[in-house]
């Protein structure tokens, strides 16, 4: 982030630098959730791993800056460059 945008009001940031705060934030907050889902009722084992996935792929996507879905964000990190996948 260059340093004009670190004196920019929140809503004034670029959407990139937004959307990439806010997958970090959905991912930690999908995480921290799958701990209480296998607990609550109708949740089970299944909603949590769904949520562990998810939460890991938004905070993969966020962090790596990874454009595009959130399902292909972790398998982006194993593939190499030209073989990543960008869905919009």
């Amino acid at each position: 982030m260059n340093e004009n945008h670190a004196r920019m009001p929140l809503g004034k940031l670029p959407p990139l630098a937004f959307g990439r705060a806010a997958r970090v934030v959905f991912g930690l907050g999908s995480l921290v959730g799958a701990a209480f889902v296998p607990w609550s009722e109708g949740g089970g084992i299944a909603g949590g791993l769904l949520l562990i996935f998810f939460g890991l792929s938004f905070l993969a996507g966020g962090l790596m800056a990874n454009p595009g879905c959130e399902v292909t964000a972790l398998p982006n990190l194993l593939l190499p460059a030209e073989k990543q996948l960008n869905f919009p």
